[in-house]
């Protein structure tokens, strides 16, 4: 096997990768989720759409949201180590390497055993007051949307309750915050 077959192996040999849905009451919209990421070096902030009921949609369209569309989610990340955001989108998830422990699109999702904290565990043990500990309560988390996926290695993820009612508002007033 090559390396890094080799080295995924050993990974979840320590123990199995495994996917379990986040239950935070949040519903991404399959349509045009917009996410929109804002960060500074402490956190990231995670807006997007979520699911507009609509009792006439049978699910032959998009619906394609407008800047003056409500209905929106933001998510607040703390203690993270990394974040990666761009493909794959829903139509090439089967080519995401945890697609087959489980990765859904249109949901928030957490691995549990991560190859990627292990990983990043790995690189930190140079460090020499390196302790393995503060890797244990770091969450693997992943949010996947229409045309992209986002993925977080934290220790904290709030769902804000004071989101402006439309996107650029909400933007506005999180880019005060950082």
């Amino acid at each position: 096997p090559i390396a890094s077959d080799y080295m995924s192996y050993c990974i979840i040999a320590k123990g199995i990768m495994k996917i379990k849905e986040l239950n935070i009451g949040l519903h991404i919209d399959a349509g045009a989720p917009t996410p929109t990421i804002l960060c500074s070096e402490h956190e990231v902030y995670l807006i997007f759409y979520v699911n507009k009921s609509d009792s006439n949609w049978d699910g032959t369209y998009v619906n394609v949201r407008s800047d003056n569309d409500e209905g929106i989610a933001t998510v607040k990340f703390t203690q993270f180590a990394q974040f990666k955001f761009g493909n794959p989108n829903d139509e090439t998830i089967n080519g995401h390497s945890y697609y087959k422990h489980g990765l859904r699109p249109y949901t928030a999702q957490e691995l549990f055993e991560s190859d990627w904290i292990e990983e990043l565990r790995r690189m930190n043990a140079v460090h020499p007051y390196h302790r393995d500990e503060q890797f244990k309560e770091y969450r693997h988390l992943i949010f996947f949307f229409h045309d992209s996926c986002f993925e977080i290695v934290c220790k904290k993820i709030e769902i804000l309750k004071n989101s402006e009612p439309t996107l650029k508002k909400e933007i506005n007033r999180i880019s005060q915050l950082i």
